[in-house]
């Protein structure tokens, strides 16, 4: 994985955003609770399974198969139904408002994730959120996941903009990654696990939803200069 930048470009140098892209799991809604469920199903089950629960663990951001497969080998598929089950994400605080304000400002929006279309779909809409988005690229809409930039131009082609007028929101390293090699300006989204008081916090860190309008803001003024 490519190293991660420090600081963020001058104002000078940052072009406006026209457009935002948002991950799913641990960005617009929580579902790792569900994750664990499956988890603890399975071991339930099968006693033995315990042994990949870490390496499960250890590869959050990949897509669900790649992790099935690393940690239950050759199991994926008959595994995958007790992660695939319908429940409802927890939408994140302040997610909806911030999506509401985005709209209002006819900002287009997509949303890409390393989760399968079907179970992404029915989490947007269960959430009440697959409205505000003109594009939704899942794990079948590309060849590779990220951190491969595919599935973020792939979005960016839909939403008619161009990867620099484009900024991406993730809450982990492999979403920054991606959206860096896509051109996109990256911020990763911490409002599921905010770092501790004595990490020093990135620049492209945001910390509440809300940030996203700041940050868009700060992007708009200093384009206008």
């Amino acid at each position: 994985m490519s190293a991660l930048p420090t600081s963020l470009p001058s104002s000078a140098d940052r072009p406006a955003i026209d457009a935002v892209v948002w991950d799913y799991d641990g960005t617009l809604v929580a579902t790792r609770f569900a994750d664990e469920a499956a988890v603890a199903e399975l071991v339930h089950r099968d006693p033995a399974a315990t042994a990949g629960a870490e390496v499960f663990w250890a590869t959050e951001g990949q897509p669900i198969i790649q992790r099935l497969e690393m940690a239950w080998p050759g199991r994926a598929e008959e595994v995958l139904p007790l992660f695939d089950q319908r429940v409802r994400p927890h939408l994140h605080r302040g997610v909806t408002a911030v999506l509401d304000e985005l709209r209002r400002r006819s900002v287009p929006m997509a949303v890409v994730s390393s989760r399968r279309r079907e179970p992404l779909e029915w989490g947007l809409s269960a959430c009440g959120l697959r409205p505000y988005f003109r594009a939704v690229v899942g794990l079948e809409d590309v060849a590779q996941p990220k951190p491969d930039p595919e599935g973020l131009l792939k979005a960016v082609r839909r939403l008619r903009t161009v990867p620099s007028h484009t900024v991406y929101v993730g809450d982990s390293e492999v979403d920054v990654e991606a959206g860096h090699r896509a051109g996109m300006t990256s911020w990763r989204a911490a409002w599921a696990a905010p770092p501790s008081r004595d990490e020093p916090r990135a620049p492209f860190l945001l910390l509440h939803p809300r940030e996203v309008l700041d940050r868009l803001d700060d992007s708009a003024i200093a384009a206008a200069e």
